[in-house]
């Protein structure tokens, strides 16, 4: 028999990745019984919470709100403007409580007679004096006060809290007093500063003023100006606009003639051809005429001898020979005139334009002797003019400047200028602002929940136990090749899944077995594989159940199967299938000690069993022999598949020996107990053997863990329920 192909499969260089994939949805329904245990104990807490801050840090706050004005757009107006845009409410309002935390603003407000009524501010009395520490209450103002800004509206101002209700209103309303001075201060102080501006600048204006008219003068007077007419409406400004109509004529005919000229040498030079018009100007010449009617005449006696003679007759060949001489005596007569005509034409427009160009010439000459004239009369009459308008926007600015001076001293005057006004003083507090119970509730609850999920979300990171074919999935070379289901989670009460296909056939077990099998065999059957070995990475995988499961499935579908049992240190698969596991095997057939037909028991269910053979030969050293790769050639030849059963590879190197003499290799791994990292390495070690690594069997996977491996064993529990329903 041909050897099998030899395949690796695997990447034993690739690096473990850094993380783990966490599916939230099915963490959290393995915890889900957690969550409303941790929020009733968060809301313990939390009303715990309320009771014991209500007795020892009790807060009241309070607010004093202010409201941003139009303003006056001037001075007479009765009220102010309606409307502001929202936009300039948000920065005014942002730019004064800003203002309100100035430090000099908070020291005038401690300094109030009134504070010293207050308890918060016996913090800050100074034991041997017995003096208010202004600085250090204003630095803990500077800390607590909080700026409120309605949005929406014109309100804002400022909120602040203390342990004792009546020391709201007394702290806020004094801050309130002082802000609202300092911003009549600001007020008063922008209004003298504007109002000294503008007499300034009206003084300056004055003596601008002044000194014009005395420049406008002597202006006239040293230029003899005896009339104030504009320049732009003599006489001498008429003849030269039509002059100026002339010139452009002239220059728009002349720049037509010289285009025609071109045109006309061009054709004339054989690079431009003659026009449609040319050729028929010529066509209509005497001659030409003359000699078509004669080319008619011929083409009439050409057609009638057709008629008569045929069109091979002599005469008419003569015949036709005397019309194409005469249509090329014409064709040549027609470009002769052409030449002529365009010689003609060339010579009348080069007059032409020899007569328009001296014309243009002396326009232009009569045109700069009307420009001197008029630029000397419009020189003067232009400064005259931007004198006077200057005059006439200094008394403009002038009389404007007065105006404003006026309204500056009138709107300084009235109360509703200001573009700020108190609009509620501070009131005491009749509740406490801090803590309340449906806030309290709440945030023990969410904090408790939060603190269990996160703690079972970072547990699940840093644990590396397999529970699900996705983690199976993030070690490097892994691939799933099947997934058995915790018997437990088996609806059919399956007490001994060994050999579940023949004690109970349609559980959902026997169901997973099956599927899992037919992966592994057309795995198999792709590569044309026979020998298959079966090993854990740690103890109490399930090695034997596998071998046991797929053994049977694999008779059923006519296959001629046994079953090897390797497991020298603990051998199970014997009495498994109701033999002595220390009959004569595997191991008296390393030793010589008995023959191939004699290690093998056929089993009621069609599968044949070669146990470990007796303790004395259990010899492990032995399985990587050339005996043993001598035996498994034979099994080859007899059996379609040879099921070998190694023990757990973390505690014997059994597995490595025999990895080596197989085809291929499937390893069990138990959901919830081997680690990510022992599999990683098993997988590297036999990823260099010669046998193809088919995949990660992995069993007893509790259906609750999520992921598509729950849609499949819901699906089969609910198709097992229904039939059971039906029976």
């Amino acid at each position: 028999m041909p050897a099998p192909p030899q395949k690796n499969v695997g990447s034993p260089n690739r690096p473990m990745p850094k993380g783990r994939a966490l599916d939230p949805v099915r963490v959290l329904r393995r915890y889900w019984k957690g969550v409303p245990i941790w929020g009733i104990v968060g809301a313990i807490i939390g009303t715990g919470s309320f009771f014991l801050f209500s007795r020892v840090y009790p807060l009241y706050s309070g607010d004093v709100m202010f409201e941003v004005r139009p303003g006056l757009g001037e001075a007479t107006d009765i009220a102010t403007t309606d409307t502001i845009s929202d936009k300039m409410v948000e920065r005014v309002a942002a730019t004064q409580t800003y203002i309100i935390k100035e430090r000099s603003i908070l020291t005038k407000a401690m300094q109030e007679r009134s504070i010293r009524e207050t308890v918060w501010i016996d913090q800050f009395l100074d034991p041997a004096t017995g003096a208010v520490l202004i600085d250090e209450a204003v630095d803990q103002l500077l800390e607590e006060i909080r700026p409120v800004i309605k949005r929406g509206t014109n309100l804002y101002g400022v909120s602040w809290s203390a342990h004792v209700p009546s020391d709201v209103p007394i702290i806020l309303n004094a801050i309130s007093d002082s802000y609202m001075d300092r911003i009549k201060e600001l007020d008063d102080e922008g209004f003298r500063s504007n109002i000294e501006l503008f007499k300034d600048q009206g003084r300056r204006l004055g003596f601008l003023l002044q000194d014009l008219n005395d420049d406008l003068q002597a202006f006239i007077q040293s230029k003899g100006i005896t009339t104030l007419d504009d320049a732009r409406f003599s006489a001498q400004m008429f003849e030269t606009q039509q002059l100026t109509e002339q010139a452009t004529m002239a220059r728009q005919s002349l720049m037509s003639l010289k285009q025609t000229y071109l045109q006309t040498a061009a054709k004339l030079d054989g690079t431009m051809e003659p026009t449609m018009e040319d050729r028929l100007r010529a066509e209509n010449d005497p001659v030409v005429m003359r000699q078509e009617q004669t080319l008619e005449a011929l083409q009439a006696n050409l057609r009638a001898l057709r008629e008569r003679l045929g069109t091979t007759h002599p005469q008419i060949k003569e015949s036709e020979i005397t019309v194409r001489a005469t249509q090329d005596q014409i064709e040549s007569k027609i470009l002769l005139i052409i030449r002529r005509n365009l010689t003609a034409q060339l010579r009348e427009v080069d007059t032409s334009i020899n007569t328009i160009t001296t014309t243009l010439e002396r326009t232009e000459s009569e045109i700069e002797l009307k420009d001197a004239g008029l630029r000397d009369l419009a020189a003067n009459q232009s400064v005259y003019e931007g004198m006077e308008s200057k005059r006439k926007r200094l008394e403009m600015q002038l009389d404007e400047n007065q105006r404003l001076t006026s309204s500056l001293t009138l709107m300084q005057l009235r109360v509703d200028a200001s573009r700020v006004r108190r609009l509620t003083p501070a009131l005491e507090p009749r509740e406490k602002s801090f803590p309340k119970i449906e806030i309290m509730i709440p945030v023990g609850v969410v904090l408790c929940v939060g603190a269990f999920v996160g703690i079972i979300f970072l547990r699940e990171l840093m644990d590396q136990k397999i529970r699900s074919a996705s983690d199976v999935l993030i070690i490097p070379g892994a691939r799933v090749a099947g997934v058995l289901p915790d018997v437990e989670e088996d609806p059919s009460g399956l007490e001994n899944p060994e050999l579940a296909l023949v004690s109970s056939p349609e559980s959902v077990f026997s169901e997973s077995c099956r599927q899992a099998w037919a992966g592994v065999n057309r795995a198999m059957q792709k590569s044309a594989h026979q020998t298959l070995l079966v090993l854990s990475a740690a103890p109490e995988a399930g090695t034997t159940t596998a071998i046991g499961n797929f053994s049977i499935a694999s008779q059923l579908s006519g296959m001629n199967t046994v079953v090897v049992d390797c497991n020298f240190r603990r051998p199970s698969v014997a009495s498994m299938f109701d033999y002595d596991d220390a009959d004569v095997g595997i191991a008296d057939l390393l030793a010589n000690g008995a023959t191939l037909e004699s290690v093998i028991h056929h089993s009621d269910s069609g599968v044949d069993v070669v146990s470990a053979g007796t303790p004395a030969n259990r010899l492990f050293q032995r399985l990587g022999s050339e005996k043993m790769k001598s035996i498994l050639a034979q099994l080859r030849a007899k059996y379609d598949l040879v099921l070998i059963d190694a023990p757990p590879s973390i505690v014997a190197g059994d597995a490595v020996l025999l990895a080596n003499l197989v085809d291929a290799i499937t390893l069990v791994v138990h959901s919830d107990r081997d680690e990510r990292g022992l599999v990683a390495r098993v997988l590297r070690e036999l990823g260099e053997s010669r046998a193809e690594v088919l995949g990660v069997m992995l069993n007893a996977a509790v259906g609750t863990v999520g992921g598509y491996f729950r849609k499949n064993y819901l699906a089969m529990v609910s198709y097992s329920e229904q039939d059971d329903d039906g029976e």
